[in-house]
């Protein structure tokens, strides 16, 4: 059975806490027992009373014929509530009390004991001493009611939440976990836990961080938290994620009481979110390659006349009857230099299309940005559009995948230049600008178009929201997920000449 169907069994089971107890099987999973129907539970009742009025005569029968009457009846009625307390309900156990109280009422009148100063006082520290004891056993049964119920209801939020507790000493390495947790490792309940356990279920790569936890404990850290990986007998993958806080006790002695949780369906979800936006986001950066196609055609098609220029140049060389050796060389180096500009378009519009997973390496800024801009050259120049560079002079570093990035600057030009394109020529300028915070480095889009409307700002990145009748609405949105991966921050506001669009993204150290 696979995991999120004993997951979802477990979470089906019937957790009437007040009617029946569960009780955990070898596995930690709760089993609720069955209810007793009405008539049987009603007979039962009936036969413990009856029980409890034989059990009584036969004491108060005892005590008549015993020479100490108070002493003996006391100890008798004590005992037989007590043992009551232990096995019968709290309804029970009351009505116990009651009906010894009441025997010993009845025995006092039936032989005249009110006659005798004695008699009497016996009769009182009998009556005081049990109707104390019965108070104390009614409250110490009511406690244990209230805490088994309580613990019903512990071990039944853990197991919905998929919530273990654990308990452990940095110094001795002392553990204790609930049923819950046991569940979550795949061990009997009745097991006792140990360190060893623990790393028998982690695969070898992670044993250090169990070793950490338990070193972070003995150094008493207020707070210890980590994530690891469970690896099971079957070869299932587990994650799970502990956070465990200290607890001093006395004499200076210490443990830590924590939390584990099963976040493996948590964990193949955000997978499955991630790889869904990585899908998306191709998806997208396909569809703006394809909106560049006369961008990217001249692009390659520049270096190609370049070369079909330079072979003509080097035959014509070559052709004359004392050939220019020099000439000819210099056309075959051009040849070159234009053979490498069009394996560069090339090599960028491939990285652009290419479907894979982000790669996060050092980057100059600078760089990612002056290539971006030769991608969408022909696009500007279709527009009208004079672009402007004003770049940090440190050329600073991000930590960041090239292409996403580019991605984002591609998405931001266009539609600078698409914003551009109702209003004067003289009025098309586009700014791209990098600078530099005491920790960030921040990268700002500006044009020369109409703006953004006030309302229109706050629900600019949202999913599906355009201001276009061609668009889908998700371009930014994309762009806002890609920024958000790189731990940055995306904004738009309205500029004096037209809006502005930023991103940030924290500065690193270049490669020394």
């Amino acid at each position: 059975m696979s995991d999120t169907e004993s997951s979802s069994k477990r979470k089906r089971q019937d957790f009437n806490l007040f009617k029946s107890s569960p009780t955990p099987d070898s596995t930690g999973n709760l089993i609720p027992r069955p209810l007793i129907c009405l008539s049987k539970r009603r007979y039962e009742t009936w036969l413990v009373w009856a029980i409890g009025l034989v059990v009584t005569a036969g004491i108060a029968v005892i005590s008549t014929a015993a020479h100490h009457r108070d002493i003996a009846a006391t100890v008798i009625y004590v005992t037989l509530l007590l043992m009551a307390a232990n096995v019968f309900t709290l309804r029970i156990v009351i009505g116990v009390s009651l009906m010894c109280m009441a025997t010993i009422v009845v025995m006092f009148f039936v032989d005249h004991g009110y006659q005798d100063w004695d008699s009497f006082t016996s009769f009182v520290r009998c009556l005081t001493a049990l109707s104390a004891i019965g108070f104390l056993a009614t409250r110490a049964k009511q406690a244990a009611d209230d805490l088994r119920q309580h613990q019903i209801y512990l071990t039944g939020a853990q197991c919905l939440s998929q919530t273990g507790s654990v308990t452990f000493s940095g110094l001795t390495e002392r553990m204790a976990w609930s049923a819950e947790s046991a569940r979550i490792f795949e061990y009997p309940v009745e097991m006792p836990v140990s360190k060893s356990m623990i790393l028998a279920r982690t695969p070898i790569e992670d044993h250090a961080l169990i070793h950490d936890v338990f070193n972070r404990a003995a150094q008493r850290e207020p707070q210890i938290e980590v994530r690891h990986r469970l690896l099971m007998p079957d070869g299932r993958i587990k994650h799970v994620h502990m956070v465990a806080t200290v607890l001093f006790v006395q004499d200076d002695r210490f443990e830590y009481l924590g939390a584990v949780m099963d976040i493996t369906e948590r964990m193949q979800a955000e997978e499955m979110l991630y790889r869904t936006q990585a899908q998306l986001t191709h998806i997208c950066r396909v569809t703006t390659l394809g909106e560049l196609t006369a961008s990217i055609a001249h692009e390659v098609n520049q270096p190609l006349t370049a070369i079909n220029s330079s072979a003509d140049g080097c035959r014509r060389w070559l052709d004359r009857p004392q050939p220019d050796i020099p000439e000819a060389m210099r056309g075959l180096r051009q040849i070159n230099d234009s053979a490498r500009r069009a394996s560069e378009v090339i090599s960028r519009v491939r990285a652009l299309s290419r479907k894979s997973d982000p790669i996060r390496r050092h980057e100059p800024i600078n760089d990612i940005v002056r290539e971006t801009l030769c991608v969408v050259q022909y696009e500007m120049t279709h527009h009208h559009i004079s672009p402007r560079m004003d770049l940090a002079a440190e050329n600073p570093w991000v930590f960041a995948d090239r292409i996403q990035l580019q991605q984002v600057l591609i998405n931001l030009l266009i539609n600078a230049c698409q914003a551009m394109s109702g209003v004067e020529q003289h009025r098309r300028r586009l700014c791209v600008q990098t600078f530099v915070t005491p920790c960030e480095v921040i990268v700002e889009v500006s044009d020369g178009g109409p703006g953004i409307r006030e309302d229109v700002l706050p629900s600019l990145f949202t999913p599906f929201f355009t201001t276009r009748d061609s668009g889908l609405g998700m371009g930014l949105s994309i762009c806002r997920s890609i920024i958000d991966f790189h731990d940055g921050k995306i904004w738009a506001r309205n500029s004096p000449t037209g809006a502005s669009f930023f991103f940030s993204i924290p500065q690193v150290k270049g490669p020394q």
